[in-house]
């Protein structure tokens, strides 16, 4: 099988619903008709122009907009969202390790976008059991908060230990074979899950902290426990994730930028835990990524086979 690439992190049905974008239109396309002011980055043509054979697909809504019934109304409305481009044979959904290694084998004759669906914050949860008919439908990955604190955990953007309800909902994920999501997830917090939970972790999309030094981002001390865990970090091409001094408007980054992250996360995570989770269109568009990457058909200049892909392939055949 030819490599192929993995991007741990796209917020596509939200980009899909709530920017409006339609991205079944190829990305020239779509850069010509989108009102934004960040030029997209990524549509599902862009996506299998560059070979990617999956990508972690997320549900995720503003926990600092609306309320609960809104949360859950919007996360069923996304991935009804990927089910009817499932539908149309855009995207198959991959819910069981079965699905998984089926869709491996097709992909190269087809080049169809294998998802495996992440929910971004778990504010949409009322109570844990709200997460089996979210896995009855595919559900594989959920990270527990998305910035702020909520009723299970605290985030990067309001720091707070791991609560009981956190905990009786990572047991629910153990039980229904969730993996956990790191991102987001104040460090205190994440220390705490990693004790309480024996499931596959991960961090979707986080860069080093040593180098741009953000509750963002992950620690060395977190790093070091996610390798205890053989779990995988994906990081992001977003400059001002690159580099604390950069500013939306400023130039934008040499590559370089990026493999020092890289380089940074190998020596304490091992090169096959280090992959990528753009997380691109995530609220930044092409004028804020690195230069020489403008979609991602350009990523693999970066040349390592592992990190575009097979690590992550290698995590989720572990578990899934």
């Amino acid at each position: 099988m030819e490599p192929v690439m993995v991007d741990g992190h796209l917020d596509l049905a939200h980009n899909a619903r709530a920017l409006g974008r339609d991205l079944s239109l190829p990305l020239d396309r779509l850069r010509e008709v989108d009102p934004h002011p960040e030029t997209p980055l990524v549509s599902l043509p862009s996506l299998r122009e560059a070979r990617v054979a999956v990508a972690f697909a997320t549900l995720f809504v503003d926990p600092r907009e609306g309320g609960q019934a809104d949360w859950q109304e919007e996360v069923y409305a996304q991935l009804a969202l990927y089910e009817a481009w499932e539908a149309k044979g855009w995207v198959r959904i991959l819910r069981e390790s079965e699905d998984l290694e089926a869709h491996l084998s097709r992909f190269p004759q087809d080049l169809t976008l294998g998802l495996v669906l992440l929910l971004e914050g778990a504010h949409a949860l009322a109570q844990p059991k709200d997460l089996i008919p979210l896995r009855q439908r595919g559900l594989r990955l959920l990270s527990l908060t998305w910035a702020t604190r909520n009723a299970y955990a605290g985030g990067n953007a309001e720091e707070a230990p791991l609560t009981e309800a956190g905990k009786a909902l990572l047991r629910k994920m153990e039980a229904l074979g969730v993996a956990l999501d790191l991102s987001h997830l104040a460090e205190e917090a994440a220390l705490e899950a990693l004790e309480a939970f024996s499931g596959p972790v991960c961090a979707t999309h986080a860069n080093a902290r040593a180098l741009v030094p953000s509750p963002r981002h992950l620690s060395d001390r977190l790093m070091e426990a996610l390798r205890e865990r053989d779990g995988v970090l994906g990081l992001v091409p977003f400059n001002a994730f690159l580099d604390p001094n950069w500013r939306r408007g400023d130039p934008r980054l040499p590559l370089e930028a990026l493999f020092r992250h890289k380089a940074h996360a190998e020596t304490l995570l091992g090169p096959e835990r280090v992959a990528l989770g753009t997380d691109w269109d995530g609220g930044f568009g092409l004028e804020a990524v690195p230069l020489g990457l403008d979609r991602h058909r350009d990523l693999w200049v970066l040349g390592d086979e592992g990190f575009l892909g097979g690590n992550w392939l290698r995590w989720l055949r572990a578990w899934f």
